[in-house]
């Protein structure tokens, strides 16, 4: 054991470094109330593991993004029991085996000293930290694509096949990790190919490469036989490129953010609510309906034609994205990184903004400068400046954000290390000219690095607060959730989705004049805002005002006809006037809009219930528990249908299970005492839940009534 300390003392080392520190992180950040309730991507990928727990393993589209992160946390979840906690930890091994892949890439081409740097370097590199404790692709992607050159390098020249497919593998693996790691490929296939100019055969040259790109295609063409094989359509390993392309280069790109002139992107669009919306507005393009490779043809179709027919804004906002690239200034795209620091002290201490932006605005000066210094070994380290140089475009092409660009990272570290060596050298030898002149280069790149231009370096308070707001709301801490809303509106008082979703959640809290002041003023900021029309419409139901209800819940679904809450809440108010039919109809509406959305179907059987249609309103109770878990009023409802078809036990169940949501819930109380006496003749237990029930609340006449109806015969 001791010779195994000895012999590995520096990889340990830097294992255990990278390790501690991300432990010291994940603890502190605990405190942050997102911690266990993430959004954004870190939602959808949390969504789609838990789909695959769930059964749905193959799921029934094509992949939107590279699937290897969703299945990899799905079998974190499984193995932690689904804590959150225990699968950032796991990340963190996997995060500070990257450290010692970094020790190893800089030990390999330079020396162990500078292996060491570029180590300890990454393991305290602050934005690496904190990507790589959330619930995205970065902690897997870095990881593989570091292994994948370290492998590239350890076997140049050396002609073993299996090795070599091994090599492919684990690029194939990064591929459906995240598909734009293959535009590299063709360089790593000729970069091998030179490793065996020894060889005088030149099929035997081919063969390595060709063994090699066998290797990456195993993991790459399994996706792509699985995208045939659910939809029918060969996609190689994603159908996001297109839309991602068109975000990147359309009329309203900024670099920065998401932006489609096509689409409303609100602050609080979901993931899938926002690949729903691609592809409605692609169709509506169309005309017609299109599979997800049709949607990427039309978006990546659509981003051609913004470049051909603007090439003078194209290059300005490309130029400005290669900019951004390099600037220090980290730019978040899920959790404001710079604000998020008040959570960990640790992150306080590795991520600053002044007087440089910490660490960028450090290791890409320093980076270049190692670069411009090694250019006579570009031979050596032609896999460096691959990765640094082409995986560039892949990022200025789309969107530039700090959490993209973090794979070129290690190896910009790696290249500061060396310059710093390499500067440390000169002063040693008073070489003082080349000290001048890469200082030099070293300062002013630095001051450039280190300002903002256009639109980069501000904080976005405004997102922090309305992202808080969000995640208390999830909490079921209204309260908190209601002073973060009112902070973000502080910061942003036009915000149109902010305004409606302080409404909302004042409406949820009995406080109907004020709600209506904020939807109105949600209105006013956006005035083709149907959410809050609807809410209105929902305001005026609750004051038993029925006719303007209907008006706005008509307004709502005229603006948005996919808004299917609006025409549940049409069926609703038609449902009080025991308009069947008409109610039948507009639930009938809804369910044809979100067939998935499972409050449809259960509404559909309380309707098909009061109609006595009994046998379809069981199947649609049935329909809706394999969508969604019922409230506890959607219990009751159920549990009726099995009373009215003297089906006891069955309702007896339901009306628990509701309770068991929702111990406050009186109806369930009585739909049980109700059952109790007439099946079974089991008086003393309805007597039990009438006794609970008015004892919660005494005034419910129905239950004295029967109460004492059992009480007078005995």
């Amino acid at each position: 054991m001791t010779e195994f300390i000895k012999k590995h003392k520096w990889p340990l080392i830097v294992f255990s470094a990278a390790f501690l520190l991300r432990l010291i992180y994940l603890l502190q950040y605990r405190s942050n109330p997102a911690f266990n309730y993430p959004m954004v991507d870190e939602l959808w990928h949390l969504n789609w593991a838990g789909e695959i727990i769930g059964g749905n393993f193959w799921g029934d589209e094509a992949y939107f993004r590279g699937p290897l992160y969703p299945y990899l946390l799905a079998g974190f979840l499984l193995v932690t029991g689904k804590s959150l906690f225990l699968v950032r930890f796991l990340q963190i091994i996997i995060a500070s085996v990257s450290a010692i892949m970094v020790f190893l890439l800089g030990r390999r081409v330079f020396s162990e000293k500078i292996g060491v740097i570029s180590g300890l370097a990454y393991a305290a590199y602050g934005t690496i930290i904190f990507y790589e404790t959330m619930l995205l692709i970065p902690v897997v992607f870095i990881f593989l694509n570091l292994l994948a050159v370290y492998l590239l390098l350890k076997h140049k020249g050396e002609y073993n096949l299996k090795r070599w497919l091994l090599a492919g593998l684990i690029a194939g693996l990064s591929a459906i990790a995240r598909p734009n790691i293959l535009i590299l490929m063709p360089f790593f296939l000729i970069w091998i190919y030179f490793g065996f100019t020894h060889f005088k055969e030149v099929k035997k040259r081919l063969l390595v490469p060709l063994v090699y790109l066998m290797g990456v295609l195993i993991p790459v063409f399994s996706v792509t036989a699985r995208n045939l094989a659910v939809t029918g359509e060969a996609i190689l390993i994603s159908s996001q490129g297109g839309v991602n392309l068109y975000i990147g280069n359309n009329p309203d790109t900024e670099g920065l953010t998401m932006m489609m002139p096509e689409i409303k992107l609100n602050e609080a669009l979901p993931w899938d609510e926002f690949t729903l919306a691609t592809r409605e507005a692609a169709e509506r393009e169309v005309g017609h309906k299109l599979t997800a490779g049709e949607e990427s043809s039309f978006w990546t179709g659509k981003a051609i034609d913004f470049i051909i027919s603007n090439p003078i804004d194209f290059i300005g906002i490309t130029l400005k994205k290669t900019l951004y690239f390099v600037l220090g200034f980290e730019n978040s795209d899920q959790t404001d990184i710079y604000q998020s620091r008040v959570y960990s002290s640790l992150s306080s201490i590795l991520i600053w903004k002044k007087p440089i932006y910490f660490p960028f605005g450090l290791v890409f000066p320093l980076g270049l400068v190692g670069m411009i210094l090694c250019w006579k070994k570009r031979r050596e380290l032609a896999l460096f400046y691959v990765f640094v140089i082409g995986y560039v475009p892949t990022v200025v092409l789309f969107l530039v954000t700090a959490r993209h660009r973090l794979t070129v990272i290690p190896f910009l570290i790696i290249f500061g290390a060396y310059a710093v060596i390499a500067l440390g050298e000169m002063i040693r030898k008073q070489n003082w000219k080349k000290v001048s002149i890469y200082s030099l280069i070293f300062i002013i790149v630095l001051i450039f690095t280190n300002r903002t231009y256009f639109d980069i370096g501000f904080e976005n308070v405004f997102q922090t607060h309305f992202n808080l707001a969000l995640t208390y709301e999830r909490q079921g801490n209204l309260p908190a959730a209601e002073k973060e809303y009112r902070a973000a509106l502080q910061e942003y008082p036009y915000s149109a989705t902010t305004l409606n979703n302080l409404g909302n959640l004042l409406y949820r809290t009995g406080r109907y004049d004020e709600a209506l002041t904020y939807f109105q003023k949600s209105i006013g900021a956006e005035p083709e805002f149907a959410d809050a029309y609807n809410n209105i419409g929902l305001i005026y139901e609750a004051r038993n005002d029925f006719e303007n209800a209907e008006r706005y819940y008509r307004k709502a679904a005229e603006i948005d006809p996919r808004l299917h809450q609006a025409y549940i809440n049409l069926g609703d108010i038609y449902l009080s006037k025991k308009e069947y039919a008409r109610a039948e109809e507009y639930y009938r509406d809804a369910m044809q809009i979100a067939p998935e959305v499972s409050d449809v179907y259960y509404k559909i059987g309380a309707l098909y219930g009061r109609m006595q249609k009994f046998t379809e309103a069981e199947e649609m109770f049935h329909h809706g528990s394999e969508l969604g878990e019922p409230r506890p009023i959607d219990c009751v409802n159920w549990g009726n249908i099995y009373f009215s078809t003297r089906r006891p036990r069955e309702a007896l169940a339901l009306y628990h299970r509701a309770i068991s949501r929702d111990s406050t819930f009186t109806q369930a109380y009585f739909n049980l005492a109700v059952t109790f006496a007439n099946y079974g003749n089991q008086s003393d237990s309805a007597r039990v839940y009438l006794n609970k029930l008015l004892r919660a609340n005494p005034d419910f006449q129905p239950a004295r009534e029967l109460l004492q109806r059992l009480e007078g015969g005995r």
